[in-house]
Order: structure tokens, then sequence, then C-alpha cells
């Protein structure tokens, strides 16, 4: 009772609210994505060693689409298939995840029925056999989808999730940060589809920088506090997940969105011109730490920023918060 009284009153402490109002810690998850030795996600497994997710959910990437919507599974690479009983016996859930980055792999796949059918076959299988709670389906480049990319993708995870279902597992779907209503993605239809839980990957604010301005942070507290607002006014608690960042990123100072180098792990910002850990580059708006060297803006969240960043969404009443990701990055405190 100390330690959770401790962590209320810290929990107020960041985010403006008493100890009353504190809520309960949220489920933590965290991804992992396949790498080569010497890559920042190998170090991932090392990390999730020290119990951080004994009860919590580790997501590890196996399979990629390929241009033509065939499924490739990850083979020799740190964090693929040959890891699952090690990501098992080191968490309490576990999804396998699949990517697809662009539209026109998105589009290859969930537009024909065959390769929808060849991949749903594929996954569950494997998920089956190795004992996982489900699949974490991360298909991206949303904003270019068309209406009919967003009526097959809602079908290929209708026909997942159905799939799943009836072998007992679980899906989860990797959606874009909104704050309102658009027409290439709803929460509430994806949910509808089957899906067990949404993660809304609520980062890279940057992007939407207005050129030539300072790129904006990773993830701004104010942006957060609608995104959120949002998300739950379409999805329940029990079925939304928000995604949190540990990562950094680079940009020439007058921003361009294209010139962004993002996802950048916090062991290689430390290589970095003029790295520092100084509180007085700590930004207010994000707490994350931000500096300029050579005419480039560096970006990154620490502890502390993570630290703060899951006391708001806390407060906010989110029950469940999706790490991206292990391998090189900061950690909570706690």
């Amino acid at each position: 009772m100390r330690r959770f009284a401790m962590f209320a009153l810290g929990l107020a402490l960041l985010t403006n609210a008493s100890p009353a109002q504190a809520r309960t810690a949220p489920q933590i998850q965290a991804w992992l994505y396949p790498g080569s030795p010497g890559d920042p996600q190998c170090k991932g497994a090392s990390e999730y060693h020290d119990g951080r997710l004994r009860t919590g959910t580790l997501k590890p990437e196996y399979w990629a689409v390929r241009a033509d919507g065939t499924l490739e599974q990850h083979s020799g690479l740190c964090n693929g298939p040959e890891s699952a009983a090690d990501v098992k016996a080191w968490s309490a859930r576990q999804y396998a995840t699949v990517s697809a980055m662009d539209t026109p792999t998105v589009r290859a796949l969930v537009s024909s029925s065959a390769k929808r059918s060849a991949a749903i076959t594929k996954m569950v299988n494997l998920i089956k056999s190795i004992g996982f709670t489900g699949v974490d389906v991360d298909f991206e480049d949303f904003w270019s989808w068309t209406s009919t990319d967003r009526a097959n993708y809602e079908k290929f995870l209708r026909e997942l999730a159905t799939a799943l279902h009836a072998a007992g597992k679980k899906l989860q779907a990797d959606a874009p940060a909104m704050v309102e209503d658009a027409d290439f993605y709803s929460y509430s239809a994806v949910v509808a589809a089957g899906v067990d839980e949404l993660v809304v990957m609520a980062y890279d604010d940057e992007y939407d920088s207005v050129a030539g301005s300072k790129c904006l942070p990773i993830q701004p507290f104010e942006w957060t506090k609608t995104l959120v607002a949002y998300a739950r006014s379409q999805v329940s608690d029990d079925n939304l997940v928000i995604g949190l960042p540990s990562y950094g990123y680079s940009a020439p100072t007058r921003c361009d969105s294209d010139k962004i180098e993002g996802n950048i792990a916090l062991s290689v910002m430390r290589t970095k011109p003029g790295f520092t850990t100084s509180e007085s580059r700590r930004d207010p708006s994000s707490g994350e730490i931000r500096w300029t060297s050579g005419g480039k803006l560096y970006d990154y969240v620490d502890q502390k920023a993570m630290d703060q960043k899951l006391a708001l969404l806390t407060s906010l009443g989110v029950t469940k918060v999706s790490v991206w990701s292990l391998g090189g990055n900061p950690w909570f405190s706690r």
C-alpha cells in the first residue's frame, strides 16, 4: 500500500492532479522488431529479461507483407519467430506483428481474396503452434488509402478476427493518430470488424510540423490529451491501447518533414553532435529533450519524459499503453 501511495503522489505531481484523482497504472505492452546483429533492436531481449513485462505484453514482428501481397516470415534475424519461446517465458501475453508500410503493399494483400486467405492461414497456424495470444496488424500509410483500400482492409481484419477467435486467439490493429473523424480510417469500424484491441500510434507529431518552422515534439502533452479524448469517444477503454514513444529523431532546424530522420534509438542518439541530458533542454510542452547543433534539431524521449507521458495517460483514464519500442531505448523508472 505504501508503494502504491508513493506512486499516486508522484503521478499527481506530474499531472497537476490530487493524489485522490491519480488512477491505477495502465497495463504495459511493448513492440520488438527484427534486425541484424549489432542493430539497436537486437538489445530488446536483454532488456525484457529484467522482468519489466512479466505481467505485460510483448509484440515481436514475425512477418512482413511483400510487394506482391504475399507474406514473408522473418528468419535468421533477432526477435524473429525463433525467439518465440523466450518471448512467451518473459511476458503474460504475446502478439506477433505483421507489417506493411506503404499503400501499394497493403493494397496488394487486402484486395485479393486468395492472398488474404493464404496470409490468414499462415498467421493463425503459427500463432497456434507457438501458443501466442494473437496477431498485431501494423499496416500503415493510411493517409493515402482510398475508400476501397479502407473497405478491403476492414474485410481483411474481419476475416482474420474470425479465424483467430475460432482458435481462441485475439487480434490487435495498429491505428493512426487522429483527433477527429477522417475518410481514410475509422476507429469504431475497425473494432466493429472484430478487432479486440485498437492500438493508436499516438506519436510522431513532428511530421505534421509547418514547413520552415521548428519541428514539433514527438508527443506533445496537449495534442495527446485531444487525441485520447477522441479515441475514447470512439472505442471503449477495454478495446483501446495508446502508443507511447521511446526513441528520438533529428531534422533540419527549419523543419522539412521529408528530411526527418525518425525512430532513432537512444543508444544511437548518444552519438549525435551535442548530445545532452541537461534539464535546461527539457521541453515543457512534451517533456522531451531538444537541442540544435550544426543546423539540425534533435529530440528524444528519455526516462523522465516517459514517466511524465505515462503519468499523463494514466490521469486521462487510459488503461493500456504500448511502447515503441524495446532495443537501445529508455524505459520507465518504476
